[in-house]
């Protein structure tokens, strides 16, 4: 867990800095814009046993191991929690001041975040629980919502590779690559809007990552 008052250089597009230029701490403080609370990545890379000077078949002739030999399989799978991001106004023209961040009120009560079994694309967080700003006080004021208290889509990702090593002398092989991202082609969703009054509010219109991308690749190593 990572907290700070303004993430600067380190934030993501969606992280909110301090509304009240004339107290940082007390409108910035909050969950870093790079803060994830659990992460698990692993990688593999395992090279098959077969072909010349291997466990199997390790006595076979070059046009054998041409074919059977030098394949190696390798992936990698994330899995990671998503991070926080701010609402925003709809309108500058209810805070007070040139504010660094129009920030709207939190309604007393009301979690942002939804269960999992509730979040949308269309509807990913509880919009209800942000209003430009409640009944009662001065008209122009900066909003008392917190900083990053809403969390984002998390990732889940898999990506895998498939490499062949054609030896011609002990010094020169050419190697053949083919490496597949997002293989589950599943949509690894960007951060809903968060600007209150616009038609993207609270709707998820962009992915974190690609869609699955295949390449391939040759390379003479002498």
């Amino acid at each position: 867990k990572s907290i700070d008052d303004f993430s600067a250089v380190r934030g993501t597009t969606f992280d909110g800095g301090p509304s009240n230029p004339y107290d940082l701490r007390g409108t910035g403080r909050g969950l870093s814009g790079f803060d994830f609370r659990k992460r698990f990545t692993s990688s593999l890379l395992y090279e098959l046993p077969f072909g010349h000077g291997r466990k199997f078949l390790g006595h076979a002739n070059r046009a054998a191991d041409a074919i059977i030999g030098g394949w190696q399989f390798g992936g990698i799978i994330t899995l990671q929690d998503g991070n926080p991001f701010s609402v925003a106004c709809s309108s500058t023209t209810i805070q007070n001041g040139a504010g660094l961040l129009c920030r709207p009120d939190a309604v007393p009560g009301l979690n942002s975040n939804l269960p999992s079994s509730q979040q949308d694309p269309s509807h990913f967080f509880n919009t209800a629980a942000f209003v430009d700003r409640l009944p009662g006080g001065a008209t122009l004021r900066w909003g008392n919502a917190g900083r990053d208290v809403t969390t984002g889509p998390g990732i889940i990702d898999v990506d895998a590779s498939v490499t062949k090593s054609f030896r011609f002398t002990e010094r020169q092989y050419m190697e053949f690559r083919a490496e597949f991202f997002n293989i589950p082609n599943h949509p690894i969703f960007a951060p809903p809007g968060a600007t209150l009054g616009t038609a993207t509010y609270g709707v998820i219109g962009a992915t974190l990552v690609d869609s699955r991308q295949l390449q391939f690749g040759l390379k003479y190593v002498f």
